[in-house]
């Protein structure tokens, strides 16, 4: 049984290959700011993140209780007078 490959190599394909590959320019050498760009990029992302983080965060208001909504929460925690004593006087 005769295998037949689907795929075929063009005509004078490889008898021109060499002048082809010889016509591909060589690699340049970057720039220390294309060496940096990505980094430069990367720090870039993160200072935005950094900055709209922090823009949300001031933006948030924060939840507020009175003194005495404090000890009647602490009173209804089943604490013991000590433990009552020490939430009350010394926060964290």
């Amino acid at each position: 049984m005769k295998r037949h490959l689907p795929y075929s190599t063009p005509e004078g394909y490889f008898q021109d290959l060499q002048q082809r590959l010889a016509d591909i320019p060589g690699k340049k050498q970057a720039t220390t700011f294309q060496k940096f760009s990505p980094y430069l990029a990367l720090a870039a992302v993160f200072a935005v993140a950094i900055v709209v983080g922090k823009v949300i965060v001031n933006k948030t208001p924060a939840p507020t209780a009175s003194a005495r909504e404090v000890v009647e929460y602490l009173l209804d925690s089943d604490l013991t007078l000590s433990q009552l004593e020490d939430a009350i006087f010394y926060p964290d």
